[in-house]
């Protein structure tokens, strides 16, 4: 292979590192060998190496998520890269920027039998911002240009109009590795484009038909959905809360502290049956802002309480309706709209002083729920949640522990949550958590239920994990969400226990062991309060803590609280 015509894999590693893409996560592979050691040879570059794609992606999503930047993938062709499509999906839904480099056979080879080889253009559509595909040959001067703005406007629509993945198809020919001593350089001026955004903000001719009817409504409810931390959001909800005709309620992955929320556990109180309450709280406008919300209660109350007027800000100004109320979409940077509505004039009212009534007696009565409740994962989620540390990264597992921490809601305003509520799946909970855990440095703990620890194990299978992370395992034996929710917990007991339950005795010491994790097992209130202090202690370094409960019991105690909660 003549040496230009390679050339432009360091010029990919080049721009990747002028775009600040500096982080990748590569799987190895050979047909993948040539992108691989351009971005390893680069000086601006970190790569980290893990085998499994699937966890690759989660983990790359993981760092993404807090870095907020665009994160890099690479794989070999073939099945290897339809093992990127989980972490791509929940990617494209949490609107996290990753960069994916997929090598393929060059065009002429594919469907003739070749090894390794399937139809990777449009691979992950649609759900991806973009899919680009490189040329195989970049010997003419022209042909160099464009792969270089190819390569650039795939940068840029990861991160603009909304930040998501996108896929760029790379073929190669062989030979795939360098000769002896062979460096191949980068072109001396790669052609890199850049973006400068600007975060567009109302106009005095839109603010106005908006002012009117913010102050003409008297029950103005604010939903905040999942968001990363953002200061100046905070900043404009906690000016909004002290309207009297205000009430602000958020995800527990919106990142949105205590003090700047009306109603810190708004799940219980829109469980409640009573009709007086219901109406008290049934709002004339919504203003959502963020991704998706845990809370089906939420959801189902603001369906059958639809308000007169739903306004869903969104910087990119996509129209999604979860609450089947929407009336207007506003394409503009929360911060600043939010913050000019907290400076209108403030009526007089009392939907404010409602909630804050209903949250006292809300909250006290979750406290005296879990006093008398049995130990199980309820109580062990909360005594885990009390033990957090400033600063820490808390990631949620998804089907029970994160509806255990919505209700709980958070116990401190500095712990910056996040969970994988895009797509809602639990296949790669733990590698987001890694990847986490390497971006931040902070102290990061993840509490996972047990099908989605084992399930994703692999994600611990690499040389890169990090003495900040915690793990935390809820091991009742099985999927106990299926015992919790409507539907399957009515089946007949064989076919629950068989089909959806699928109980296992699998327990988490031989994986810390594997992977040289320290192990702590728990199984009471006390062996666990006992265990907390030395797990989190900085200098005990990447643990797995694993907490034994009996899902008869959880069952019980769940179906309980639902009962005082709906009363």
């Amino acid at each position: 292979m003549k040496p230009e015509t390679r050339n432009h894999l360091p010029t990919l590693a080049t721009i990747c590192a002028a775009h600040d893409v500096r982080h990748f996560v590569i799987s190895p592979g050979s047909r993948s060998a040539p992108l691989t050691i351009a971005l390893a040879r680069h000086s601006a570059i970190s790569v980290r190496m893990v085998v499994d794609e699937r966890a690759a992606g989660f983990i790359a999503l993981g760092m993404a998520q807090q870095l907020r930047a665009p994160v890099g993938l690479v794989c070999t062709s073939g099945t290897a890269a339809l093992n990127f499509a989980p972490a791509i999906a929940e990617a494209f839904y949490q609107r996290i920027p990753l960069l994916i480099l997929t090598a393929d056979r060059p065009p002429e080879w594919i469907d003739q039998q070749d090894g390794q080889t399937l139809h990777q253009q449009n691979l992950y559509a649609p759900h991806t911002r973009g899919e680009f595909q490189l040329p195989v040959d970049i010997s003419h001067p022209d042909a160099r240009w464009h792969a270089e703005r190819i390569l650039s406007e795939a940068i840029i629509r990861a991160q603009h109009p909304a930040p998501g993945p996108v896929h760029l198809n790379v073929p190669l020919r062989e030979p795939l590795y360098p000769a002896p001593g062979e460096r191949a350089a980068p072109s001396p001026r790669p052609h890199a484009i850049r973006l400068t955004s600007a975060q567009k903000t109302i106009s005095h001719a839109e603010m106005e038909p908006l002012r009117k009817k913010w102050q003409s409504a008297r029950k103005k409810l604010v939903v905040a959905g999942l968001h990363p931390p953002d200061e100046k959001i905070v900043a404009a909800l906690r000016a909004l809360s002290a309207d009297p005709t205000v009430a602000v309620v958020a995800d527990i992955a919106a990142n949105v502290p205590p003090d700047a929320i009306t109603a810190p556990h708004a799940d219980m109180i829109f469980s409640a049956k009573n009709e007086a309450t219901r109406k008290s709280i049934a709002p004339d406008l919504v203003v959502s802002m963020g991704g998706a919300v845990v809370s089906k209660s939420l959801k189902l109350f603001l369906r059958r309480h639809r308000p007169a007027e739903h306004w869903h800000i969104d910087l990119a100004g996509q129209p999604v309706d979860t609450l089947q109320s929407l009336t207007r979409v506003i394409a503009a940077d929360p911060a600043p709209l939010l913050g000019a509505l907290a400076e209108q004039p403030a009526p007089s009212g009392n939907y404010r002083a409602t909630w804050q009534t209903l949250e006292r007696a809300a909250a006290s009565a979750l406290n005296d729920f879990l006093a008398g409740a049995d130990f199980g994962d309820f109580a062990a989620v909360r005594q885990v949640m009390a033990h957090l540390s400033a600063g820490s990264n808390l990631h949620l597992g998804n089907s029970m522990p994160v509806r255990y921490a919505s209700y709980l809601a958070l116990p401190r305003a500095d712990v910056r949550v996040n969970a994988n509520r895009g797509v809602s799946g639990i296949d790669g909970c733990t590698g987001t958590a890694v990847g986490a855990a390497l971006a931040t440095g902070r102290p990061t703990v993840l509490i996972s239920g047990d099908l989605a620890f084992f399930y994703d194990r692999n994600s611990l299978w690499h040389n890169h994990i990090p003495s900040n992370l915690r793990l935390v395992v809820l091991n009742n034996g099985g999927g106990n969400i299926f015992k919790l929710i409507d539907g399957p917990s009515n089946l007949p007991p064989a076919e629950l226990e068989t089909y959806f339950f699928t109980p296992h005795k699998l327990t988490a010491r031989n994986t810390a062991a594997d992977f040289g994790l320290a192990y702590f097992p728990a199984d009471s209130a006390s062996a666990l309060e006992n265990i907390l202090p030395p797990f989190f202690a900085p200098d005990t370094g990447a643990a797995i803590l694993e907490i034994f409960t009996d899902s008869a019991v959880n069952t019980a105690v769940f179906r309980a609280f639902k009962k005082v909660i709906s009363g």
